[in-house]
């Protein structure tokens, strides 16, 4: 009897996660529904409390409470806006607690002298924010901000409950003052774990899709690289061996001149284990450039080659924004300056691939003769050990902060003149810099006309999941 495979189970996605930090992308388009519910908010707040001069008995309390909504309606927007994402616990909690604020001083307001809690604006406001932070914040602490702020309601309305004009009993008037923050908690909190884990599974089953496609590029790629590099034995190494063979001599200037080829041989294959993705791209640009009529300079600075630590989205945040000040109105095409630096140790990625060289550590070039083999791998030895060597001597010139037990943190500096107006530069730049902010974790922007910095830290200690919480 054959036995049926189990399906494997999914993993869960993290309790801190939301829309915006899962997508930030996608959490662009969610970013119209915080001025919307801050719109609906104070004026349904400003209408409450005008329709109902004769509840109202201290009339600074009212007014303040008007102010304290307001204000929470604003720092809603704020905090919602992509420029400034990820939207932080803080911000969430500080939302909440203004709006219960504003509660207590309504409910001040009128003591004695409500008639009804339905129509509170300050319940329903309340609720109305708690609703809006659903793309912004984990499912789990919307519902624990909703069910606070429910059991505060719940109280006050206890204390009201026998000053209101219907006679009924106290608990349901708790129910109904809880009910109005309780539901649109819930909808929200629903709302951010179904978005959450709808784009946890996607991204699962993408990076399942790509590892699997991976291992059946990696022999298509190993060819690739070995054709490359015969190729590049081809103009020079193997006319010259052909040779030797053919002559069936070895003379003085064959001696000098095998030489001078196992030193380009290992120049090259030095030059091509230094190339990391970053090179790639900025070459890309440069060449853009160039065919745009330009005369680009773009320097790079990463000696200890530590974008190669980057991971697919870190790469994909730096390099839009990158792309994105290339492809600018104003940018200055001789300023664009990369660098990355960072403390702790360097990235090891000896066994990783790179996009010029191929497979690190691949075999040597097979060939139909052992000289030609002795030739490539005695060049790639050389190369190994010149690099372990720069490596050895970077080592002892950093300070003992950078002690291989300290934080990873790899920062990347990127310096660009723009002569644009700064609103315009904002407008350019704020979709992007939402991407880096939900990507890295630390992102400062200095701007002094027409220089623009950008740093960004990518922490490799594994704490980078956590920013933002």
């Amino acid at each position: 009897m054959t036995r049926a495979t189990p399906t494997p189970r999914r993993p869960r996605a993290p309790a801190s996660a939301s829309q915006q930090r899962l997508d930030p992308i996608g959490g662009l388009a969610a970013w119209p529904i915080a001025p919307v519910v801050a719109l609906i908010v104070v004026t349904y707040a400003i209408a409450a409390t005008v329709s109902r001069p004769h509840e109202i008995q201290f009339e600074e309390l009212a007014v303040s409470a008007v102010a304290a909504l307001i204000i929470a309606a604003a720092v809603l927007v704020w905090s919602a806006r992509p420029d400034l994402a990820p939207f932080t616990r803080t911000r969430a909690i500080v939302v909440v607690a203004l709006g219960l604020v504003a509660h207590v001083l309504a409910a001040a307001s009128a003591w004695q002298s409500n008639g009804m809690i339905q129509d509170d604006f300050a319940p329903i406001g309340l609720g109305l924010l708690l609703l809006a932070l659903a793309p912004f914040r984990p499912w789990k602490e919307i519902l624990a901000l909703g069910g606070s702020s429910a059991i505060i309601l719940g109280a006050t309305a206890l204390v009201q409950s026998p000053f209101l004009g219907v006679r009924t009993p106290p608990a349901l008037f708790a129910i109904i003052a809880m009910t109005q923050v309780l539901a649109p908690s819930l909808a929200a909190a629903a709302f951010s774990r179904q978005i959450v884990n709808s784009i946890h599974r996607w991204q699962t089953d993408a990076r399942r899709a790509i590892r699997g496609r991976t291992e059946e590029n990696r022999d298509l790629l190993a060819h690739e690289v070995v054709d490359h590099r015969v190729k590049n034995l081809g103009a020079d190494v193997l006319p010259f061996l052909a040779d030797v063979l053919e002559r069936d001599a070895l003379t003085a200037a064959d001696v000098k001149r095998a030489r001078s080829l196992a030193f380009q041989v290992r120049r090259v294959l030095v030059a091509e284990v230094d190339h990391t993705w970053l090179d790639d791209l900025i070459e890309r640009e440069r060449t853009a450039l160039t065919e745009r009529g330009l005369n680009p300079l773009c320097v790079i600075a990463d000696p200890e080659r530590r974008a190669t630590a980057f991971d697919s989205d870190q790469r994909a945040a730096a390099g839009a924004i990158l792309v994105a000040l290339c492809t600018l109105t104003g940018f200055d095409p001789t300023s664009l300056v990369v660098q990355i630096d960072g403390s702790g140790p360097a990235p090891a990625d000896t066994a990783q691939v790179t996009q010029a060289f191929g497979a690190r550590g691949a075999l040597p070039t097979p060939a139909t003769d052992t000289t030609t083999i002795a030739i490539v791998t005695a060049a790639q030895e050389q190369a190994a050990a010149q690099a372990r060597t720069q490596a050895q001597a970077q080592a002892q010139l950093k300070p003992r902060s950078r002690s291989t037990g300290a934080r990873a943190v790899d920062t990347i500096t990127i310096q660009a003149g723009i002569s644009l107006p700064p609103y315009q530069r904002r407008r350019a730049l704020r979709p992007y810099l939402s991407v880096l902010r939900a990507v890295f974790s630390q992102v400062r922007v200095t701007s002094r006309h027409p220089l623009l910095t950008l740093e960004f830290d990518a922490d490799r200690s594994g704490s980078n999941s956590t920013k933002g919480i």
